[in-house]
């Protein structure tokens, strides 16, 4: 196992400082890289079930993509709050407080903060050469401070992420943040999954295993209506494994209303950390997720026009799935969602694993 570092190029030096690459690699053809610009998953490499390594996430090339088309949040944190903000403004111990509207009437994604910001990195190598388990892991740790008042919200925030591979083909994400006030706090990593490996198919014909009963409704403008809705009959539900495919030929209003697909937040059970599990049957690849957030967002790229070049090909229809550990999105608003709030003098924790095998 080892990590390598390098200067991330960017080619029309947007970013007024180096950015680092870090890839952190194991001894079974899996590695992960990412860098100091928004803490974003550059890559994430996997092999199929004939030993061929390929990049199994959507993707730019160099910088310019990243910071070009922002709106994508590819790989990136996105925080303060993932998700939208119903009219960007929310009451907390009795004050107002007013957000960007960077989506129509609404924030969404904190309007970009961390996933914009230049994070601190440091590397921390658990690698003994003489011993050679799954316990051996190599990570990198992410830094940042969102000043108070940062794009409306209270309190100074400090906040770490930590991205770690370990020889057992998991990588975990782990989140730690602590606030100097009262804020609203749930943030997420915004990876997209294509397993066909180096984009030759879209997601279409893979399949997506989550047992979970219940979806949130969502307005035209994709704010929750505070109906939850059972996934019964409908093409959200994937308790018994079904493609992507299904969510684009159904009629149902909420797939209808996002362009055929899915834009969704959907509700794990309470019962401690929960997963799901995506598999392509052409490479063999199979991903499982686990998370002790409450919920996913899966995203599928629905209205994606080809007119963005990734790095291994255009943005089309289904190119990925983003899924989205987090909390329920405009939860500051549904009566009976998990507060996401984090308080003075507590310590914020999650963590979401990615599980790398073959069929």
């Amino acid at each position: 196992m080892r990590v390598t570092t390098r200067t991330f190029p960017d080619p029309q030096g947007l970013c007024p400082v180096p950015v680092t690459e870090y890839t952190l690699q194991n001894d079974h053809g899996v590695s992960v890289s990412c860098i100091n610009y928004g803490a974003i998953i550059t890559d994430v490499r996997m092999p199929d079930r004939n030993g061929n390594v390929e990049s199994i996430v959507l993707r730019f090339p160099d910088l310019t993509g990243y910071i070009a088309h922002g709106s994508l949040y590819l790989g990136a944190i996105v925080g303060r709050t993932a998700g939208r903000i119903d009219n960007a403004s929310f009451e907390l111990n009795g004050a107002m407080y007013d957000l960007p509207k960077n989506d129509g009437e609404n924030d969404l994604h904190g309007n970009g903060e961390f996933s914009t910001a230049l994070w601190e990195a440091e590397v921390f190598d658990m690698v003994d050469p003489n011993v050679c388990d799954h316990r051996q892991k190599v990570s990198v740790t992410f830094f940042y401070t969102s000043p108070a008042g940062a794009n409306g919200f209270p309190g100074e925030v400090h906040v770490e992420v930590t991205y770690v591979l370990n020889n057992n083909s998991q990588f975990e994400i782990e989140y730690r943040a602590t606030t100097t006030e009262d804020t609203l706090f749930d943030p997420t990593n915004h990876t997209y999954f294509n397993l066909s490996g180096g984009l030759k198919r879209d997601i279409l014909s893979q399949v997506l295993i989550a047992d979970v009963d219940r979806f949130v409704e969502l307005r035209d403008d994709l704010i929750p209506t505070g109906n939850i809705l059972p996934v019964d009959g409908t093409a959200f539900d994937f308790r018994l494994g079904e493609p992507f495919s299904q969510g684009r030929a159904s009629e149902h209003p909420q797939n209808v209303m996002v362009g055929h697909g899915y834009d969704h937040p959907f509700l794990f059970r309470d019962d401690g950390n929960h997963s799901l599990r995506m598999t392509d049957a052409v490479s063999g690849r199979v991903l499982t997720l686990t998370t002790d957030a409450p919920a996913f967002v899966m995203y599928t790229c629905n209205t994606a026009d080809g007119s963005i070049e990734l790095a291994d090909g255009p943005l089309v229809s289904f190119a990925g799935a983003a899924l989205e550990a987090q909390g329920w999105p405009d939860a500051i608003h549904l009566p009976g969602a998990p507060a996401p709030v984090l308080k003075q003098g507590k310590t914020f924790r999650r963590k979401t694993v990615w599980s790398f095998d073959l069929v």
